[in-house]
């Protein structure tokens, strides 16, 4: 599922034209890569009540899951991010900037320097980073992944932390086939049809096959032995996956994906005659990693989306 992320930059020559915003470039650049959608960003002089004000108003009126600040965090008399931070937020979370400073300290000692701070303010998450572009980029590493789940707990359909230690990834390609016998090709971005599968895709029905799952991980180990490089499709999945191991999960796994939701069926399957990466590689992993599931439930899913095991 994609959230929605606000950047807001504090610098007094920043907002004047006199200096470049290469921190905001960096934390804009980091989130997008990560699934993020930048909805609002801005640039403001280091005034406390300008601060809280803007904090405030992007919070409730855009009401993004997250809202990131560069600047301010340090020791001049006009570094006051955190304070404005903590003067909106109805609840602070420290382990946020926490995190961030035992990252920073490994790199530099004067990472322990940063005041920076974290809060949620209504179903917003509003996090401080530094101003440079090296330490903005460095502290938000050290906690984009689980913000991702912040945004979940905050704004998700299932605000549930159970399933914090259950395997999740990423979607990185949807795929079909409008006919039985051809290339499957990445659209993107696709609807899940309850108990019938990806529309429009030939191989969709009311059987217990409806939708393929491989993982990029798992291409890779055959990606090796080709002198080619192999496309989203080419092993007849519907959803391409990153960071989750889809063969380890038993027959009756629940997931989301995307705004959907699915039942693993069955683990692999038999290599049809004639496919052409065993021939040119001596291998097909599909019969081996590749997954099946039935929709247990219709809904969007596109590149970036969010694969979440709910149920083992």
């Amino acid at each position: 599922m994609e959230y929605k992320a606000a950047v807001i930059t504090m610098s007094d020559k920043g907002s004047q034209g006199l200096r470049e915003d290469t921190a905001g470039d960096t934390v804009v650049r980091m989130l997008e890569e990560n699934g993020w959608d930048i909805i609002y960003r801005t640039m403001i002089p280091d005034e406390r009540d300008m601060i809280e004000k803007e904090l405030a108003d992007c919070a409730d009126r855009l009401n993004p899951a997250l809202i990131i600040t560069t600047g301010g965090t340090g020791f001049s008399p006009r570094d006051v991010t955190p304070e404005a931070t903590l003067a909106v937020v109805d609840r602070v979370v420290p382990g946020i900037p926490e995190a961030m400073r035992a990252a920073s300290v490994r790199i530099t000692p004067m990472g322990m320097l940063s005041r920076s701070a974290a809060g949620i303010r209504g179903n917003t998450l509003i996090v401080n980073l530094p101003g440079s572009k090296k330490a903005a980029s460095e502290c938000l590493e050290a906690v984009i992944e689980p913000l991702a789940h912040a945004a979940d707990m905050l704004q998700g359909p299932k605000a549930d932390c159970a399933t914090i230690h259950l395997p999740h990834g990423v979607v990185k390609a949807v795929c079909i086939s409008e006919e039985k016998g051809e290339q499957k090709h990445d659209i993107g971005e696709a609807v899940l049809v309850e108990e019938h599968g990806i529309d429009g895709d030939a191989h969709a029905g009311k059987w217990h096959r409806q939708v393929s799952l491989l993982a990029v991980e798992s291409v890779a180990k055959v990606q090796k032995a080709l002198n080619f490089e192999l496309k989203a499709g080419d092993f007849a999945e519907n959803i391409l996956t990153e960071g989750i191991e889809l063969y380890t999960l038993p027959v009756g796994t629940k997931m989301t994906i995307g705004d959907a939701e699915a039942e693993v069926t069955q683990i692999g399957k038999e290599c049809h005659q004639g496919c052409a990466i065993r021939e040119l590689a001596g291998d097909c992993v599909m019969p081996r990693e590749g997954i099946f599931v039935r929709v247990l439930k219709g809904g969007r899913v596109k590149i970036g989306d969010k694969v979440q095991v709910t149920e083992m």
